[in-house]
């Protein structure tokens, strides 16, 4: 992010009172990070701004929500609050499907809007776009944003972008971690952000049922292309003998590319609704987003996801037919 864009976010901030905060269905680390990051910023320079998410938090995230900051969205509850707003700054996301009734609720007000993102833009998507493809994470962007603006990193900044920052790298081993994402991560942790207890937090305080689900979906993992494709399910039957639910299948889809051999790993998931979420996942060689677009999906060259309709026996099958190409 460069001067003139920050200077940029720096006015609409400076000529506006009221703020929203948002971001994708089923929120992970970097989404959460960053709505945290900048809520505690605008709180300290004075703003009323209220973090308003479609769905509640993953458990191994809410050690993040100090001052129960994170509101989930009823559409009679905060249509109020949707048309006093000023700004909806929308992070981490710039697809209004994964926004869901909120996104229309924001469309329907008229309310502007801003983007902060570092997914692939297919098209215009808020009043003021702020995408970077190059960042790893949102967290980065939102560091870069922060750092420009001024402001105090104090604790509970630093530690929302470091978590930001190592959920979206996977503890910086993924293709997106660059020198510039260690350098933040060692800024952060030297203005106070607790390493040991976020990676406490994120990794080692997982429920039992999330467990049991990575049991059954690993010991029903299966293989294609010599051992090149790997591929998961997870049927609605499985959450309700497991207790699990579709947070608990946050970064399952990231296991099976430990495997040698492995190129791809697919995770197809049966939604209550009649679609499957489909996660793909590549070790660095194969870019996958283009087969994710073949299903309406999008996302980074080497993580990706859709949603489509259908059966999940159907789904898988299409799936896996088009990714079979990907090694002819």
């Amino acid at each position: 992010m460069q001067k003139t864009h920050i200077h940029q976010i720096a006015q609409i901030i400076e000529q506006h009172e009221r703020f929203i905060l948002t971001t994708h269905v089923n929120p992970d680390g970097d989404g959460i990070g960053s709505e945290m990051a900048f809520y505690h910023y605008l709180r300290r320079i004075g703003k009323q701004v209220t973090v308003l998410n479609v769905d509640a938090a993953p458990d191994n995230l809410k050690f993040l929500q100090t001052d129960r900051a994170i509101a989930i969205f009823n559409r009679q509850t905060h249509r109020k609050l949707l048309q006093q707003a000023d700004v909806v700054f929308v992070l981490d996301i710039s697809d209004w499907q994964r926004l869901r009734q909120l996104g229309e609720a924001i469309r329907e007000t008229g309310c502007k809007t801003v983007c902060i993102d570092h997914h692939i833009l297919e098209e215009p998507f808020s009043d003021n776009d702020f995408i970077f493809t190059g960042a790893s994470s949102t967290g980065e962007l939102m560091y870069d944003l922060l750092s420009g603006l001024g402001a105090d990193f104090d604790t509970p900044i630093c530690e929302a972008i470091f978590t930001a920052i190592i959920a979206d790298t996977g503890c910086f081993r993924f293709s997106n971690t660059s020198p510039k994402v260690f350098e933040i991560a060692a800024e952060m942790q030297k203005l106070g952000a607790d390493r040991v207890k976020i990676y406490q937090e994120l990794y080692e305080s997982q429920n039992l049922s999330r467990i049991r689900l990575l049991a059954r979906v690993l010991n029903n993992l299966r293989f294609d292309c010599n051992g090149k494709i790997t591929w998961m399910e997870i049927s609605q039957k499985m959450f309700r003998e497991t207790g699990a639910t579709i947070k608990d299948t946050e970064s399952l889809s990231d296991f099976p590319r430990r495997i040698k051999g492995v190129e791809i790993a697919l995770l197809f998931v049966e939604l209550p609704e009649g679609k499957v979420k489909i996660s793909f996942r590549s070790k660095g060689k194969i870019v996958i987003n283009k087969l994710a677009a073949k299903f309406l999906g999008g996302g980074h060259a080497f993580a990706a996801g859709a949603a489509v309709d259908g059966s999940l026996a159907n789904v898988r099958d299409d799936v896996l037919f088009q990714a079979r190409h990907l090694f002819e």
